[in-house]
């Protein structure tokens, strides 16, 4: 990662932006697969998220006495801040996997989100908090005897995108985008690019300009 300030600059410029811009540099740069499954939505009020991946891996578990809780809080610990937390649930269906104390012990490290390939609860409580929390859906259940936490800050997978630790997730209301690290200031600058002259382009047509000549002028955005 950068220093503390080159990372607040990025995270503030990437914040200016949306997910359709950066999905279609990405897909410019030959990396046509760092697009999160459409099911993975916010189901949050707060439906942006932006920061560095600290990832981790959990299983589904067939033991009901099985407790992670000692797993959890250091890996909740080593949460440093300007990141949001991205977890593979290993095809865990029947629980919640985050939830108000993640989402509340989370913020106190730092981190600006979480995006769950998995399931989410307490959310009018989360909505409270103004925390954005994307998921695959919404369960009561708690994972304690269900799911465990297994692996944190290690290359996960969730659909057909490998997230290794320190790339950049972004996700607005149209889905999550995962930037691989060597390239998140480079596709900032040219999605950057883009919504310059997307906004120039928009002015024009709504003044009458038509849209061939727009097309001509700007480019392909």
């Amino acid at each position: 990662m950068t220093s503390s300030d080159e990372s607040n600059s990025l995270l503030q410029r990437y914040r200016r932006l949306y997910t359709g811009a950066i999905a279609d540099i990405l897909d410019k740069e030959g990396l046509r697969h760092q697009v999160l499954p459409q099911v993975i939505t916010p189901f949050t009020n707060a439906d942006q998220v932006a920061g560095f991946a600290f990832t981790g891996q959990g299983y589904p578990c067939a033991d009901t006495t099985s407790n992670d809780t000692e797993t959890r809080l250091r890996m909740l610990d080593s949460i440093t801040p300007g990141t949001v937390s991205v977890w593979a649930c290993g095809g865990s269906v029947d629980c919640a996997h985050w939830g108000e104390m993640m989402s509340t012990a989370a913020r106190q490290r730092g981190c600006d989100g979480a995006v769950i390939d998995g399931g989410v609860r307490d959310v009018n409580f989360v909505n409270a908090m103004n925390y954005p929390v994307f998921a695959r859906f919404k369960c009561s259940a708690s994972s304690v005897g269900r799911w465990e936490i297994r692996e944190y800050q290690v290359p996960i997978q969730i659909g057909n995108v490998v997230i290794h630790p320190g790339d950049f997730v972004f996700g607005d209301t149209d889905g999550v985008v995962i930037i691989p690290q060597s390239i998140t200031l480079k596709v900032l600058e040219a999605a950057e690019d883009v919504y310059r002259r997307e906004g120039s382009m928009r002015e024009e047509l709504r003044r009458g300009v038509t849209v061939k000549e727009a097309y001509l002028k700007y480019g392909s955005l």
